[in-house]
């Protein structure tokens, strides 16, 4: 079973063309990657990459400089961090080497988060006459004190029974899925997710729900990788 976590994509790339030149170290190109979805919290420091290519695609040991257009997020001019500054904001980022310019990618600057806790109980059982569970609810929390985190996703996954094709799945969660990323409320938790029996097919006599939450970059937090465990009555 491949859990899932938030990738690193090739999200902006600029070719040079017509009037515009490779430079004097001979790049013709800028690809910029950055966490799945575009995210920073406020305060955390998150390492952007780059990569300057030469005309065979080849990458090139040249220094890149970086800069923010919004005041909502800074970002380091040499070594690419940045560092979100105004909850519930955009800011655009670019790089650029020499005068080759990468598109702006745009970041949402969201609330730090600490850790992740379930509030529902680990185990739920389904009676024979019923299809759906209990709702699988967990909260984020995070500052200090800790208090509910809104506006996060959480990673819900089905990781047993391990289905090979998804089309041949006898349990799925509300929506008619195996994965499921909703994003937290101001209580913290996210909109009430269940397991259900898919029609027409046999359950099996228990299934395993994993629930994490992750940092932009990909750093899972604390209480991720929790488990619910429903069982299902013949």
């Amino acid at each position: 079973m491949t859990v899932h976590r938030p990738a690193w994509l090739a999200v902006a790339l600029y070719a040079a063309c017509g009037n515009i030149t490779a430079t004097e170290e001979g790049v013709v190109s800028l690809v910029l990657f950055v966490p799945q979805p575009a995210e920073v919290e406020v305060g955390q420091a998150l390492a952007l990459r780059a990569a300057a290519l030469d005309g065979d695609g080849d990458t090139l040991d040249v220094p890149i400089i970086w800069r923010a257009l919004d005041t909502t997020l800074v970002v380091d001019s040499t070594s690419g961090v940045l560092t979100g500054r105004t909850l519930g904001e955009t800011g655009r980022v670019i790089a650029r080497v020499g005068e080759l310019f990468s598109p702006a990618v745009t970041f949402n600057v969201v609330a730090p988060a600490d850790t992740l806790i379930r509030i529902a109980a680990e185990t739920l059982f389904v009676a024979p006459e019923e299809n759906l569970s209990g709702e699988l609810t967990v909260e984020l929390r995070g500052g200090e004190p800790l208090e509910p985190v809104a506006g996060r996703k959480v990673v819900f996954q089905v990781v047993e029974p391990v289905f090979p094709d998804p089309e041949d799945r006898t349990v799925e969660l509300s929506g008619g899925v195996l994965l499921a990323a909703p994003r937290t409320t101001a209580t913290g938790s996210p909109p009430g997710l269940r397991l259900q029996r898919r029609d027409g097919f046999a359950s099996p006599a228990e299934a395993i729900v994993e629930v994490s939450v992750y940092r932009p970059g990909g750093e899972a937090l604390p209480g991720s990788g929790l488990r619910f465990v429903i069982v299902f009555a013949p």
